[in-house]
């Protein structure tokens, strides 16, 4: 049933409706961790970091997916020791992106944290028109709290004992043969308990710039089991959380209920409209990108007919199924954007003539998608359908994005509860640069990173007659 509370209770959620549905917390701490975007085109890299600010051994999935489908290219689990600090690197090897970590807590397998490099996969997408190992090269990552170890020996294993977890190979012994957690996975782990917050770093080594973005938290994911899944187990995903969801929508919160776990997630990323700046004053070399994700879009396009149909399509708020011989599944989005004194230009809309240079249709074809200005190309994004480019007329200013359709029904996701809520679940973010080289023997290269702004849409759906 949905209730609507005031902002005055937000800070009580956790301790009432929101122990059970899951939110994005504006603090930033939570049991999911959203990064939106990985790269390492143009010899960029990208610092994933990770921290553990709660008293508790935490067992973690990190799991790296590529932009076009969110294919999972690498996954492991890591545990956490009390206020641990985890980083690792993401850096373009022979042939597929690779992940390194200086850090020694403990991973299983036990390759990573023993400091191996290890590269990531093309399995799951091997069969598409696009199946290279290049294709590992941008992405985004998610990370999943799986719960709370408690087995006292276990939860010492992980623990750091001057700097160093204690035993990370009888961690890896659970997992082994009869081991503790290959008999029942659960044992000695309860529900996870949140307080995580994580940050990327992307890095371009050759113009010596760096932008820094945080991590978005999903709090209450889960709230009544532990979800301890096997090293090689592509669970737990984002479908194994709470069918119950939170959403922030300016002074109120709405509780709502899901038909499916991944709709509450999608529910509470759901946007009609994000905006942010652009800057692309020639005078300093500047450019800008825009980092746009949807982070639960293959759960609804990567589906089968549904019989008597003999042709798939994509479930709301989605509309256009994957095409694996395409490498794509695009949805057409609606752009304004306004210079610095407010003077507007709608791509593709009514205008005079001679029209400003824009597309007359526009759409994003991956799941994480990155929008450069003006060809500025700042993150350097590849031409395998990550990137799209939109020309603009105006050096500075602001834009929006709408995600919403003028067909009734369509980018639309619907709650058990009665909500419509318009729009698509997305997360992301600008990024700056301003590379003018060498400047009188001093490298004057900039960047930096703005998180986007977006508003909602929640309707009420008319009543069965």
């Amino acid at each position: 049933m949905k209730k609507i509370l005031p902002i005055a209770v937000l800070s009580a959620l956790a301790g009432v409706n929101g122990a059970q549905a899951v939110h994005v917390n504006p603090d930033g701490l939570g049991q999911v961790l959203l990064y939106p975007y990985y790269t390492t085109e143009g010899g960029q890299d990208t610092y994933v970091n990770l921290v553990n600010t709660t008293d508790e051994v935490k067992a973690v999935k990190v799991r790296f997916r590529e932009s076009l489908n969110s294919a999972e290219v690498l996954d492991f689990n890591l545990y956490l020791s009390p206020k641990d600090h985890w980083s690792a690197v993401i850096t373009a090897g022979s042939d597929a992106a690779t992940i390194t970590s200086a850090d020694t807590s403990c991973t299983v397998p036990s390759a990573i944290s023993d400091g191996a490099t290890i590269s990531f996969r093309n399995f799951e997408y091997d069969t598409d028109s696009q199946a290279g190992l290049d294709r590992t090269g941008e992405g985004y990552v998610e990370i999943i709290e799986m719960g709370v170890v408690t087995d006292s020996s276990l939860a010492a294993a992980a623990t750091h004992v001057a700097g160093v977890p204690f035993k990370c190979s009888d961690l890896v012994a659970a997992w082994s043969g009869a081991g503790q957690w290959v008999v029942a996975s659960d044992d000695g782990v309860t529900t996870p308990s949140g307080g995580l917050y994580g940050y990327g770093v992307l890095i371009d080594v050759a113009e010596g710039t760096d932008a820094t973005y945080d991590a978005v938290a999903l709090d209450a994911f889960q709230s009544n089991n532990a979800i301890h899944f096997a090293p090689g187990d592509s669970r737990p995903s984002l479908d194994d959380g709470e069918a119950f969801a939170d959403v922030l929508d300016g002074n109120q919160v709405f509780s709502m209920d899901s038909v499916t776990n991944i709709d509450a997630v999608s529910a509470v990323l759901m946007h009609d409209t994000i905006a942010n700046d652009f800057v692309l004053e020639p005078s300093i070399s500047a450019g800008t990108d825009w980092v746009i994700t949807f982070p639960t879009k293959n759960v609804y396009v990567n589906t089968a007919p549904i019989p008597p149909a003999t042709v798939a399509v994509a479930l709301p708020p989605f509309t256009d199924v994957w095409d694996p011989t395409a490498s794509s599944s695009c949805e057409p989005i609606g752009i304004q954007y306004w210079d610095r004194e407010e003077e507007g230009v709608q791509p593709g809309g009514l205008d005079f003539s001679p029209a400003p240079p824009g597309p007359s249709a526009f759409a994003l074809c991956a799941e994480a998608n990155v929008l450069t200005f003006n060809s500025s190309n700042v993150l350097k994004a590849s031409d395998r359908g990550t990137g799209s480019d939109l020309s603009v007329i105006h050096d500075n200013g602001w834009a929006t994005i709408n995600f919403t359709s003028a067909t009734p029904g369509e980018r639309e996701l619907l709650m058990d509860s009665g909500e419509i809520l318009g729009g698509l679940p997305t997360i992301g973010f600008a990024v700056q640069k301003y590379v003018n080289g060498d400047v009188g023997g001093v490298l004057s290269n900039y960047a930096g990173s703005v998180t986007h702004k977006g508003t909602r849409s929640i309707t009420s759906a008319a009543p069965a007659p």
